[in-house]
């Protein structure tokens, strides 16, 4: 009895050694080693990126990770996975101001000033010893590398050094520049750019300067922004082996997997191939408890919160001081309670119902029954945040995509918007106004709510199978259009519409010479030659 006993112990001590190996793998799958390569200084990107980065730690997967931020939310640090610490500079947007109305940022298209801007952010973020020394002296073995694609086409020859799939972040909604590489269907007739302060359907004006847009991400971009890309790669990605790479374009058409952080109810619907996979909101949890300050402060306002924030890149307190007075003065004549996100110790003359702090946990305010409206800057995490807790939206964009994602949801009928260079008290205030007192921006932030939850399985777990998919199936080449591989005149069917116009100018041509040639015949043959009739004339005489 007492050895059964201990044969039973011994296979329980194993199946718990078995399932602590495999920390909730699924039976077909390995724990994979993976690179993810973000050097990048875009915080915000990287807290949209952090639950997928966490989720693939907490499932098995050895993750390494080069960045300068780490994983572990809430105090909760992360053991099994290694932190590449990237030194921060702070100036990643280099002497940009994004609340000068006159800086180049916001007096040119994104397509124009990122020419320059990209590369820019490209090279700041591969130009420090950290990731000099990584990229030349790592010498680990990896299943798969994942790469944001902010701007960064370059990043791509990691899959190269590794000999293993690359997978791509996108953090916006798929456009020219990176779908050319693809063949993922994007047509400027139906699909807005995604900067732009323009949604479809379009007008005439709105698809001419679409079709602008899309000349610049493909062509110009080709010509000017894909070499100086190159040359970073050339520079600063000389590993040992770099000599025997393919060109940049040929690996950005090997990419495996795209995933785009995009859904139709926050961008347009739009086709895709099979390796883009949209998967906005992956980022998304229910609301946290509060603190208990917080907590108090929303449970006992009469008539709701209000929830106020500029994002990570704008600083609220970097604005002007007339900006902050109007706001400031409308913000006052509200009932409600206001929570203002201000990065400065203080703000003078504060109402009595607005309160400022450096910091707020945004997912966990927006998640409680008592918010009733967000001022935002139109940032795509957070208004995908908003849609998902179904809270209605004062966007204020200020450079970016931030119009266009808030054009979008105006759109849409749960938000109104105000350029940040147009704000006056008027519009500011009477917008204000018009949310708190129209149920019918609720009702259709709460629809719009039920639409982004409404999955048939969690959006974390679609974003995990994908990267464990293409890993299993060795880049899963077949989710690849073979679209990537012609030339673009065969891709607009320009070749067989000049064929086809060709041959049908030959049967035209042909068409009229025979036509000519039975008038002639008919018509021409019952006429005598003059010399014949001068005879029959002179016959007569």
């Amino acid at each position: 009895m007492r050895t059964t006993k201990m044969d039973y112990r011994l296979q329980l001590v194993t199946l718990l050694l078995a399932l602590g190996c495999c920390r909730g793998l699924p039976n077909n799958t390995r724990p994979y080693n993976i690179l993810v390569f973000l050097p990048t200084e875009t915080k915000s990107h990287f807290m949209g990126f952090q639950p997928l980065l966490e989720t693939l730690v907490t499932r098995g997967h050895n993750v390494t990770l080069v960045s300068p931020f780490a994983l572990g939310s809430g105090g909760t640090a992360l053991t099994y996975y290694t932190h590449v610490k990237v030194e921060i500079t702070e100036n990643v947007a280099g002497p940009v101001n994004f609340l000068d109305r006159n800086s180049l940022m916001n007096r040119l298209p994104l397509y124009m000033y990122t020419l320059w801007l990209g590369p820019m952010i490209t090279k700041t973020a591969v130009d420090k010893k950290s990731v000099r020394d990584f990229v030349l002296g790592d010498r680990s073995a990896f299943d798969v590398v994942v790469v944001e694609n902010f701007f960064h086409e370059c990043f791509v020859t990691l899959g190269h050094k590794y000999g293993v799939p690359v997978v791509q972040l996108l953090p916006f909604a798929a456009n020219p520049r990176v779908s050319q590489w693809h063949g993922n269907p994007y047509g400027p007739a139906y699909i807005a750019d995604f900067a732009s302060d323009f949604v479809a359907p379009m007008t005439f004006a709105q698809r001419a300067q679409n079709a602008v847009a899309t000349l610049f991400n493909t062509w110009v971009n080709r010509l000017l922004y894909m070499p100086m890309q190159r040359a970073i790669m050339d520079e600063h990605f000389a590993y040992a082996g770099h000599e025997g790479r393919p060109d940049l374009e040929t690996m950005l058409r090997n990419v495996s997997l795209t995933l785009v952080n995009s859904h139709p109810m926050i961008g347009p619907a739009a086709p895709y191939v099979p390796s883009y996979v949209q998967v906005a909101g992956m980022h998304m949890k229910p609301a946290g408890p509060l603190p208990t300050d917080l907590k108090t402060i929303l449970d006992s306002a009469e008539h709701g919160v209000i929830y106020f924030s500029l994002g990570s890149v704008v600083k609220s307190s970097k604005m002007p001081q007339e900006t902050v007075s109007l706001l400031l003065s409308e913000l006052a004549k509200l009932k409600q309670t206001v929570l203002w996100k201000w990065e400065d110790d203080q703000l003078p003359n504060l109402p009595k119902n607005v309160m400022v702090k450096k910091w707020f946990p945004q997912n966990d305010i927006l998640g409680h029954p008592n918010c009733r409206l967000f001022i935002t800057h139109g940032g795509i995490l957070s208004l995908i945040e908003a849609v998902y807790h179904g809270v209605p939206m004062l966007s204020i964009p200020v450079f970016g995509d931030q119009a266009h994602n808030s054009i979008e949801a105006q759109s849409r009928g749960f938000a109104l918007y105000v350029p940040f260079f147009e704000l006056t008290a008027e519009n500011f205030g009477s917008k204000l106004q018009q949310l708190l007192r129209d149920p019918g921006f609720g009702e259709a932030a709460a629809k719009a709510s039920s639409i982004i939850r409404d999955n048939p399985t969690s959006i974390m777990d679609k974003a995990i199978f994908w990267i464990e998919f293409v890993v299993r199936h060795g880049g899963a080449p077949h989710l690849r259009t073979v679209a990537n591989q012609l030339y673009w005149f065969q891709y607009y069917m320009l070749d067989v519409i000049a064929a086809a116009m060709a041959l049908l100018a030959v049967v035209s041509y042909l068409n009229f010479k025979c036509l000519a040639y039975l008038l002639k015949k008919i018509f021409g043959g019952s006429k005598r030659p003059a010399s014949k009739v001068s005879k029959i004339k002179k016959k007569r005489q």
